[in-house]
């Protein structure tokens, strides 16, 4: 699960920005991550801290459950 997480976190800090999300949402050719304003969306789904980006502990528990699916 580490590596799918290490795949979107493109800098390695850590956490998965709305850039970062839409760059590798775009890259697989995913209709959801043509904009910002819905790579946002995705993220507040997920965004348990409140602060904009999705950690480790976030993106598990949007693993286990249908996490950025709600979004569309």
């Amino acid at each position: 699960m580490k590596e799918a997480f290490n795949v979107f976190d493109q800098d390695g800090d850590g956490f998965i920005t709305v850039e970062e999300l839409k760059s590798v949402m775009s890259s697989l050719g995913l209709k959801q991550g043509k904009t910002l304003e819905g790579c946002k969306k995705m993220i507040m789904q997920v965004d348990v801290d409140g602060d904009g980006r999705v950690n480790y502990k976030e993106f598990l528990q949007m693993m286990k459950g249908d996490g950025f699916s709600r979004s569309s």
